[in-house]
């Protein structure tokens, strides 16, 4: 089963103390910040970004000026986008549990596969950060059936690039998860208990 996800945003408002003129941030339906966000004690309002709330420089508009058009459609600082995807490849290991559960904190989850353009987009990721083709954990998994194959997004699970080396339908573990680069550019299923590098994903609006 998915796991829930309260994002940066509603932490924040929870922990904000309710005090006259103490700014509370504005959330999204994901628990993520809403792209502008306004003071009602200033009448200030600024532009940030939705995954960690910082705030977007040169965006600050004092009351009674045209606010600046808050951009939802790009990803943050040190995220790549394809199409309407933004990855970001994490160069530290992690089990495959906790890769998504820092995934989720990000606002997304570990990333889905839907193409071998997306595919060598993420190694070029993988690539640019190590000089290498590291074992990589991604959102591919069978908890739920050994041999059922789903991603953690919830999107369908229609592409497959298994490695010649690895038996897809071997169920003598319980529980398998997905890692790419095995052999350059395939995939392969392994124990989700072992830490690895791993890539996040989230949409953004068309």
């Amino acid at each position: 089963p998915l796991l829930l996800y309260s994002g940066l945003c509603q932490e924040q408002r929870k922990n904000s103390p309710r005090v006259p003129g103490h700014f509370v941030p504005k959330c999204d339906a994901n628990g993520n910040f809403l792209p502008q966000q306004c003071s009602g004690s200033t009448g200030y309002c600024w532009c940030v970004n939705v995954i960690t709330g910082v705030e977007i420089p040169n965006t600050r508009t004092p009351p009674g000026v045209t606010r600046v058009q808050c951009d939802e459609n790009s990803c943050p600082e040190d995220w790549s986008r394809l199409g309407n995807r933004c990855f970001a490849f994490i160069d530290s290991p992690k089990t495959w549990s906790e890769a998504e559960d820092y995934c989720l904190f990000e606002g997304g989850n570990l990333a889905s596969v839907h193409s071998n353009e997306e595919n060598n987009f993420i190694q070029i990721l993988t690539k640019e950060d190590t000089h290498e083709f590291p074992l990589t954990w991604i959102g591919g998994n069978d908890c739920i059936q050994s041999g059922f194959w789903m991603w953690t997004d919830g999107t369908k699970f229609n592409y497959k690039n298994w490695s010649k080396r690895y038996n897809v339908q071997d169920k003598r573990r319980t529980m398998h998860c997905l890692e790419m680069n095995y052999g350059c550019n395939e995939l392969h299923k392994h124990t989700y208990l072992n830490p690895a590098l791993f890539t996040c994903l989230f949409l953004v609006k068309n």
